[in-house]
């Protein structure tokens, strides 16, 4: 089976080099800004939104105004034109459309007009800022992989820190800045070696509740602890912030869509660099952890089932504070590395219906009873039961993902052709011997908690 591997390391370019970069992610920036510009005067003059090939013939012909867009390798600069017509595209999905016609009627009904500008712009393309140090350049082809270093056509060979040996065939690279440091992303076609799933099983199985006071409570009983990385830097990221604020910015004579362009002075960019990298240590850390914690997981189970929350919702009318620890947590990213690895170690994943009322439903009994944030025990009014609230929901988690995973399991082999004489027979169950809707725990007994911290 062959996977998309992404590898990413840390470069170590010269003075010169990084001199290179800049410019030439400068003019990327630049050809981006000038599309983007483009764009809006098309959809106000006729209505419409360009093509590809219309923003090609722009690149062109920006090219014939000004000769240092002729600087960096045409790729880089030419994958703007193909990058902003897909944001064209998703822009017009329904999730966005959905949300943007949401956001217009919340303005106009407060009257607020640049809120309404922001809404009216919601999902479309926007202009890229200097200032967020944030350039990336995108090689397809005219690119080598040596030892620890790589080229890149009209910039040459970069030193990196070679932290993973590659597998695969390298297919793309992507050099991307992060404030003051410069990383390398290597996309490889990778061929993972295809392991026969093992069959889906109640003790291998495990379920998992996200929550914040605990990271995440696994159905066998494990505790893994919330790091909480972002509060333990929030003071002294406040502290830098508010320095940064009282730097003054200095105007450079330009301006973009009517508006004048500033700058930092040399002081306040390197508060800038100060503020940029306490950001990217608290997200390495964050990183770090969600990475450790779903490779433990995956490797120790045969199958995984998690709750798929509606985030967006939940931070909809939360405190400032626990919104600020929900993005911390970063679920919906631990969700997804489950995902794909998962997917390369050859074990179950699956995602129950954010509607099952995992929390509210009693895993020894079936009943189902409201729960308040603040209750953290679940005593089930109908057989008696207690435990605590997050090792209910992952038990509950874990049978609904067992279900769904006998149903799949089940098409899966009919759709392979192993099972046999089922042709032209009734009373055929797609869980096996499971009937549709119960659960495929077959002890009456509570199980026990044990909690076992990680």
């Amino acid at each position: 089976m062959k996977v998309i591997k992404s590898f990413r390391f840390r470069l170590y370019p010269d003075k010169a080099q990084i001199a290179v970069l800049q410019q030439h992610g400068g003019t990327v920036r630049f050809i981006w800004n000038k599309l983007v510009e483009f764009t809006r005067e098309y959809n106000k003059t006729t209505g419409k939104f360009p093509t590809q090939g219309m923003l090609q013939k722009e690149i062109a012909s920006i090219k014939s105004a000004n000769d240092f867009v002729r600087l960096p390798h045409s790729q880089p600069v030419q994958i703007n034109a193909q990058k902003l017509s897909r944001t064209i595209t998703r822009a017009f999905s329904k999730e966005n459309k959905a949300a943007r016609a949401k956001k217009i009627a919340i303005a106009t009904a407060k009257e607020d007009k640049k809120a309404l500008a922001k809404a009216l712009d919601y999902a479309f393309p926007k202009f890229k800022k200097k200032s967020s140090n944030t350039d990336s350049l995108f090689y397809p082809q005219n690119f080598k992989i040596g030892k620890s270093r790589v080229f890149l056509a009209k910039i040459g060979w970069i030193k990196f820190i070679k932290s993973a040996e590659l597998t695969g065939t390298p297919k793309t690279v992507s050099i991307q800045q992060d404030g003051d440091q410069w990383y390398c992303c290597i996309t490889c076609d990778t061929k993972v070696k295809t392991v026969q799933k093992k069959p889906v099983s109640e003790s291998t199985i495990v379920g998992i509740d996200l929550g914040l006071t605990d990271f995440a409570v696994l159905s066998d009983g494990t505790m893994i602890k919330n790091p909480k990385q972002l509060r333990k830097h929030l003071a002294k990221l406040r502290r830098e912030s508010r320095r940064l604020s009282r730097k003054v910015r200095k105007e450079t004579g330009k301006t973009q869509s009517g508006k004048a362009i500033t700058t930092y002075s040399n002081n306040g960019s390197k508060q800038v660099n100060k503020v940029n990298r306490l950001h990217r240590k608290v997200r390495n850390i964050r990183k770090d952890f969600l990475h450790k914690t779903s490779h433990r997981i995956i490797t120790t189970y045969d199958g995984v089932a998690i709750e798929n929350l509606d985030i967006k919702a939940m931070m909809k009318d939360n405190s400032k504070a626990m919104n600020r620890n929900t993005s911390d947590a970063s679920w919906y990213e631990f969700g997804r590395m489950l995902d794909y690895k998962s997917l390369w170690h050859s074990k179950h994943y699956v995602k129950i219906d954010r509607y099952a009322k995992s929390t509210q439903r009693c895993n020894n009994c079936g009943s189902i009873r409201k729960m308040e944030l603040k209750d953290r025990e679940y005593v089930c009014l109908a057989c008696g039961a207690k435990q605590p609230r997050d090792f209910n929901s992952a038990l509950n988690i874990r049978d609904d993902g067992i279900v769904i995973l006998l149903q799949r399991e089940a098409k899966e082999k009919i759709a392979t052709k192993t099972i046999k004489n089922t042709v032209g027979t009734t009373g055929i169950n797609a869980c096996g011997d499971v009937p549709m809707g119960t659960s495929v725990r077959q002890e009456q007994n509570l199980p026990s908690y044990t909690a076992r911290v990680v």
